[in-house]
């Protein structure tokens, strides 16, 4: 890869090492844990609703 003159990036490993599938799996199940956190302390599904609409722009795309 250096020989090519191809840039190192630790990024890479993660692509290589954790499949796409696995990453989403992940990610989802981080979502349904911190959306049970926010309704525990007094947020409601509407709440979280509203605020997704009015900040969609404005939320980084995960890669």
């Amino acid at each position: 890869m250096l020989r090519t003159g191809e840039i190192w990036n630790p990024k890479d490993l993660s692509n290589i090492e954790t499949p796409v599938e696995q990453r989403e799996k992940y990610l989802k199940n981080n979502l349904k844990s911190d959306i049970k956190q926010l309704l525990s302390i007094g947020l409601t599904i509407d709440d979280l609703t509203n605020f997704i609409q009015q900040n969609a722009k404005t939320i980084p795309a995960v890669q």
